[in-house]
């Protein structure tokens, strides 16, 4: 009888370990092609897909919580998840507060503009410019050394809302990732818009997007890595990253 109730208990505490052990990645949702919500509240994109294929490798059963980008990483110090994606780049600030996977995605920024409006990338072109940008990004300190007082950056809790006040003619530019702009300007509606340039700038934006984890984690951090280098190994990053960006 002591046999079988220790291995009854076993049984519950494997259990219990197993529900234990899934996982909760959170992300802001709002980022098309990297991540977007569609109208039956199904997550998409390339990195949704990244996740479940690194969960897979893992054989763990992961959860894919939409969330504000500024509640992310305070969320994620406070344990309510295990992990952050999307567009999170790997940044000195950042890394004083999360631990980063290695990098998945090389990140390149670029403008969106109206067609029709005169835009450069000097300090001259841009002098008087309101450039619209996500808060809680890389991106506003980047424009702030590279143009200082020659522009006006006006922040915006997401690139969608951003994208609006360009279209009803409240700031010149947004300034966002380029796949993120480039999955706009394809929508027939936004055809008065282009990009302009492509800007990569290590110092600024880091070595590329990758996963963010909580501090004192190595455990989960080298199972994501593991998993990451597979899927460069085997070729499935590259098949998403062809098939979400052009």
């Amino acid at each position: 009888m002591k046999n079988i109730f220790l291995t009854l208990l076993a049984m519950v505490s494997i259990s219990q370990t197993a529900f234990a052990a899934d996982l909760t990645f959170a992300t802001e949702a709002t980022y098309p092609p990297f991540v977007a919500m569609t109208s039956n509240h199904e997550m998409i994109g390339y990195g949704p897909e990244v996740v479940q294929a690194v969960c897979k490798q893992m054989h763990k059963t992961c959860k894919l919580v939409n969330a504000p980008w500024e509640s992310l990483i305070p969320s994620l110090k406070m344990g309510k998840y295990d992990a952050l994606f999307g567009g999170m780049a790997i940044t000195q600030a950042r890394l004083a507060v999360v631990d980063f996977s290695t990098a998945y995605y090389q990140n390149t920024i670029t403008f969106v503009v109206n067609k029709n409006a005169k835009f450069g990338l000097t300090q001259q072109d841009l002098k008087g410019k309101v450039i619209g940008v996500q808060g809680g990004t890389t991106f506003p300190l980047y424009l702030q050394q590279v143009y200082g007082k020659n522009i006006t950056i006006k922040t915006y809790a997401s690139n969608m809302t951003a994208l609006l006040d360009l279209k009803s003619g409240r700031v010149n530019a947004v300034f966002l990732d380029k796949p993120v702009g480039t999955a706009w300007l394809e929508k027939p509606v936004n055809s008065d818009y282009t990009s302009v340039g492509s800007i990569t700038d290590k110092a600024i934006f880091g070595p590329g997007n990758a996963i963010a984890i909580g501090k004192n984690n190595a455990a989960l951090k080298n199972s994501i890595d593991k998993a990451l280098i597979t899927l460069k190994q085997n070729g499935e990053l590259k098949k998403l990253q062809q098939k979400w960006f052009k």
